[in-house]
């Protein structure tokens, strides 16, 4: 009985020890992961900014995972966030501060180690950094009022706004025909996402579908755009005017992803309505996901491959920087998604106030065959109304655009 009982004991440690030489085989297997960066933080609210807070606020720390090797990306600092590599896959932008108390700045960093480079100063927090083709970087300047996209030399200089919509935005990517992929909110809840060129020009949404609440969108090699819209993954394609739903994990995602190759993401994911965000290679391919980062005690967000890529196209501004005004050109009023309840005789152009209340700056008529042209002062709000014989209103605009210096805008 003795033997027998030892027999079976040993028996079973067999097929215990099998089992697990079948699952580590499986990992084994499982395809390799290229180097990568991901945030780490104790606590992680992703619309914090909405209300010029921390997104943040018990600090965060930049990993840096290469194999079976991790460290910080920097040290020294008591928060590190937001990525974003160089196009060669040698150095870093991020943002960080070195206090709890400190302002958040645009850092630059070697990937393989060294002392990081400040590139932005000042009493405001500077985030979500991107590096762009000619040498300068964009980054979002968030304040208790409100945010807007910035831009400096990486060798340092002198930084340019280029965007003047009140509000709320947040840098997201630049896409590879050089624009700026960000995040707007007027009121401060639902976001959308739309696009400016590097000299603030060309303003508009990604789509005009205006859909659900729209965050962390990150552009992937096919050219589709990538983001997190109510509680799920939707993407952007080129052939569609509208979202379309992607193949994803169960849980819910916060973006943005890093893709890995095509179809194989890496994808910040939480199971329960609480708890911290793990990182999880999703393959669409087999539907199968494997566990890359998690913990009980810390969010991992934000994944950002660490490798060479093609750099975005250069943005050639035509921008003269003399001028004060932009030109306005509607081609035909009455063509419209909607039909519009009246005739239109006249447009009227607002600016806002100094209280945020919309000031008339003047109107045009509109011609018989529907059009209108109108010069508008550069870098302020503006919103048009398109007016009615008797100047009732027949259709307002109730968000806020802008144009840069000498800036032309054609609407059809």
């Amino acid at each position: 009985m003795v033997f027998g009982g030892l027999g079976l004991r040993n028996r079973l440690f067999a097929a215990v020890a099998l089992a697990g030489a079948v699952v580590w085989a499986a990992v084994a297997d499982a395809p390799a992961i290229p180097p990568y960066l991901f945030t780490s933080a104790p606590r992680y609210d992703p619309q914090a900014w909405l209300a010029g807070r921390d997104r943040f606020p018990s600090g965060a720390t930049l990993t840096l995972v290469s194999g079976a090797k991790r460290r910080p990306l920097v040290s020294g600092f008591y928060a590190s966030a937001d990525a974003a590599v160089f196009y060669d896959g040698t150095k870093a932008l991020f943002a960080g501060k070195r206090e709890s108390g400190g302002h958040w700045q645009v850092w630059e960093t070697a990937i393989e180690g060294g002392v990081p480079r400040q590139i932005t100063a000042g009493d405001f927090n500077c985030v979500c950094p991107l590096y762009l083709p000619d040498g300068r970087v964009a980054y979002t300047r968030i304040s208790a009022q409100g945010s807007a996209i910035e831009i400096v030399p990486l060798a340092g200089g002198k930084a340019e706004r280029l965007t003047y919509a009140p509000g709320w935005v947040l840098t997201s990517d630049l896409l590879r025909d050089g624009r700026i992929l960000f995040e707007y909110s007027g009121t401060g809840r639902t976001r959308e996402l739309y696009t400016v060129y590097p000299d603030g020009t060309g303003v508009e949404s990604l789509r005009c579908d205006h859909g659900p609440d729209r965050s962390g969108a990150r552009q992937i090699s096919s050219g589709d755009v990538i983001f997190a819209a109510a509680g799920r993954l939707a993407r952007f394609t080129s052939a569609l005017a509208s979202q379309a739903e992607v193949a994803q994990p169960k849980g819910e995602p916060s973006g943005p992803i890093a893709e890995i190759t095509a179809g194989r993401w890496i994808v910040p994911l939480r199971t329960g309505n609480t708890g911290p965000f793990g990182l999880v290679v999703w393959d669409a391919a087999t539907a199968q996901t494997r566990e890359l980062e998690a913990s009980r005690d810390a969010n991992a967000v934000e994944p950002a491959m660490v490798a060479a890529r093609v750099p975005p196209r250069d943005f050639p501004s035509a921008l003269v920087a003399t001028r004060t005004a932009g030109n306005l050109l509607c081609l035909n009023v009455r063509q419209s998604k909607t039909p519009l309840a009246g005739d239109v005789s006249a447009v009227r152009v607002y600016a806002r106030g100094a209280d945020g209340a919309p000031v008339p700056l003047g109107q045009a008529p509109v011609e018989s065959d529907g059009s209108f042209y109108v010069q508008v002062p550069a870098d302020q709000p503006l919103r048009m109304e398109l007016l009615d014989a008797s100047g009732r209103s027949v259709r307002a605009e109730r968000d806020w655009f802008w144009m840069r210096p000498s800036e032309q805008r054609i609407c059809v």
